[in-house]
């Protein structure tokens, strides 16, 4: 019989066995709940003199859904958290439709991802529920992958929505935030890492 701590640790490997058990009430009440946290980081703005997309703190909470709520309610954060700021909330650094638009769609798109791999991940460890089985390699690895995806619809957008040529959208719209970012997968890991103990 699995412990308690065993089965805490399941919802953040994708596995969706105990995730149903728990109800999908809870698990959508914590989608809504890690859309005001996206919401909030998106209020951490560095604004660089050499590019009109500021840096933020919505990676690192973006990340930390797909992590937490896995492939389906980790996206759902996401489209939440879009729905709500078209609705009025007043957390979008720019708007949806300007240049950074498709770094919003990135947003939904990568805890799918994230959650996709982590659960792929979770079946390669011989079906082990223990707290190490996703090494923080691992989970930095798969977090990073998040952001690439992030990245390609950002760029996709700042390309069209601008007129610039790619080689100068990913000088302004990629280049700039590879640092951050890479931070950002390292402390959402390490944040999983520790809730997996």
């Amino acid at each position: 019989m699995q412990s308690t701590t065993q089965k805490a640790w399941i919802p953040i490997s994708g596995t969706l066995t105990h995730r149903e058990s728990y109800g999908w009430i809870r698990w959508t009440a914590l989608s809504i709940l890690f859309a005001g946290f996206t919401g909030l980081f998106a209020q951490l703005r560095l604004y660089l003199p050499f590019t009109p997309v500021p840096v933020t703190g919505q990676v690192f909470a973006v990340l930390l859904s797909g992590l937490l709520l896995g492939k389906k309610y980790g996206p759902l954060s996401q489209v939440f958290y879009l729905t709500l700021g078209m609705a009025g909330i007043p957390w979008f650094v720019i708007g949806p439709i300007g240049p950074t638009g498709g770094y919003i769609v990135g947003f939904i798109v990568a805890p799918f991802i994230i959650g996709e791999l982590m659960e792929r991940e979770h079946v390669r460890s011989t079906g082990s529920t223990k707290v190490d089985a996703a090494s923080f390699t691992k989970v930095f690895s798969i977090a990073l992958a998040g952001v690439a995806a992030i990245y390609v619809l950002g760029l996709i957008q700042f390309t069209i929505y601008t007129q610039t040529g790619l080689i100068r959208s990913i000088r302004y719209a990629v280049l700039p935030f590879i640092p951050f970012d890479i931070l950002k997968a390292a402390l959402a890991a390490a944040t999983v890492r520790t809730l997996m103990r």
